[in-house]
């Protein structure tokens, strides 16, 4: 009969309360081979008979160790064997050394170990699947994350679940002593890792002198008290987290692929509430926030609150933020690879596609008889067809263009129009024009030029009309 511990007990019960197993799920259990991952296979193998879980031994093979890895895999899958339950195995692309080229290495191997596993997840081969990450695991990654200077996200450490409770880690709660005391009692055999002892790595000196030290001269619980440190550090965080979102609700605005919020209603939050805020919205336009530490949030306050128009800062991952105005943005970063913009003839009536701007822009010509008092009533505005000095061609604006809109005193740079209308530097370059002949007779948002625009004594109207490339 399977033994039944006192500690197996108390974590067993905190399973079923936790309700995060249904009757017949398939569970895979991460097995490296270590007394952690070990124990947890027994553990899970005694909770399966009671919650009618089928089980799975999962292994991954980094390839990093030779003979030793090799000899670690042989073991997990005996292990399985002599539970009777099915093992399941993977190793880098190509079954070779996986050691990375310019990266921290324990990163790489997780980012490769967990890919195995959600692909696992993803094909259904698995419902979900469960490591032995321990409380002392938790102490060192807080203390990891602290030294290098982690706010209280950071130091919500090792989350208990992951990828929407596909991932569990139901060790969070016991401490490495407790299972070694556990392993030894149960007389299980488990391999050593050689390099966990190497204090090259910074999780190896945090386990093996700092965690020792703190543990020795300050406190004899610093594992569970830092355990506990993040659970009230997540805690925290999702409180802030949701206010943030319902703070921002009201005042952020999604313009196809672009996140903008007014920098008056940013600055006036909190400053916890602000980088969270930000951070938000950088996952919203990005997809994650990898890459993006508090320094890149604390910039990303400053461009808000003091600088100027025009501003613009890059990011990790193709990403960008500019100041445009009363605006922030944040956006993906710029891709057009034409130097020029766009330039294409058009004829009246007709229209044409701008794929750079996903704009279809079509010119209709309106009969004077058709328009009439409606055109006297200032409903319609266009351009005469017989005042064009020459053929139509839509264009992106270009430094030194020159425009003189109907009502004004003076022929004018664009670009000094733009400032007077605030129109975001980062859209200029693709702003349209129309020009016939070398003469620019119509732009976005402005009044006909003065040049071409229609009267009343005006027999046909040309109006200009938009819609986006996907609309029908």
């Amino acid at each position: 009969m399977p033994h039944r511990s006192d500690l197996y007990s108390r974590w067993a019960l905190e399973m079923r309360r936790s309700s995060q197993f249904r009757a017949g799920q398939r569970v895979g259990v991460a097995v490296s081979g270590g007394p952690d991952s070990i124990l947890l296979l027994h553990f899970m193998h005694l909770y399966a008979r009671e919650a009618a879980l089928t089980l799975a031994a999962v292994h991954f093979n980094h390839k990093l160790r030779g003979e030793e890895s090799e000899a670690d895999e042989q073991f997990v899958k005996q292990q399985a064997a002599e539970l009777g339950i099915e093992f399941v195995r993977s190793e880098p692309e190509g079954g070779t050394d996986a050691r990375p080229k310019h990266r921290n290495l324990e990163a790489a191997a997780r980012d490769l170990r967990y890919r195995f596993f959600f692909s696992l997840l993803n094909r259904g081969t698995l419902d979900k699947i469960v490591t032995g990450h321990t409380a002392d695991d938790q102490a060192e990654t807080v203390l990891l994350r602290l030294l290098r200077g982690s706010g209280t996200r950071g130091l919500g450490g090792i989350y208990p679940a992951l990828g929407g409770g596909k991932i569990l880690r139901p060790f969070l709660s016991l401490t490495r002593s407790e299972i070694e005391r556990e392993i030894e009692e149960r007389k299980l055999a488990f391999r050593t890792d050689s390099t966990n002892r190497e204090l090259r790595f910074q999780r190896n000196k945090i386990r093996h002198e700092l965690l020792p030290l703190l543990k020795k001269e300050f406190n004899p619980e610093i594992a569970r008290l830092l355990a506990e440190l993040a659970d009230r550090a997540r805690d925290d965080e999702e409180t802030l987290e949701q206010l943030s979102h319902e703070r921002a609700l009201p005042w952020r605005v999604r313009e196809g692929a672009e996140e903008k919020i007014p920098v008056r209603a940013l600055v006036e939050l909190p400053a916890a509430i602000q980088g969270r805020v930000l951070r938000q919205m950088v996952q919203a336009v990005k997809g994650d926030a990898r890459g993006i530490t508090h320094r890149h949030l604390e910039s990303l306050r400053q461009l808000a609150s003091a600088a100027q128009s025009g501003r613009k800062l890059l990011f990790p991952g193709r990403l960008e933020a500019r100041r445009e105005f009363d605006w922030l943005v944040v956006a993906p970063a710029a891709k057009r690879n034409s130097l020029s913009g766009f330039c294409v003839p058009v004829e009246v009536p007709g229209e044409v596609s701008v794929p750079e701007l996903g704009t279809v822009f079509r010119l209709k010509l309106i009969e004077a008889d058709a328009q009439g008092k409606t055109y006297n009533k200032g409903r319609i505005e266009g351009l005469d067809p017989e005042k064009l000095p020459g053929e139509l061609a839509l264009r992106s604006w270009r430094p030194g263009d020159c425009f003189r809109p109907s009502g004004s005193r003076k022929v004018r740079k664009l670009k000094e129009l733009f400032g007077r209308q605030k129109i975001p530097a980062g859209q200029r370059k693709w702003w349209p024009v129309l020009e016939s002949g070398s003469e620019i007779v119509w732009v976005r948002g402005f009044a006909a030029g003065s040049l071409a625009a229609a009267t009343p004594a005006s027999k046909q109207v040309i109006v200009i009309e938009e819609r986006t490339e996907s609309a029908r």
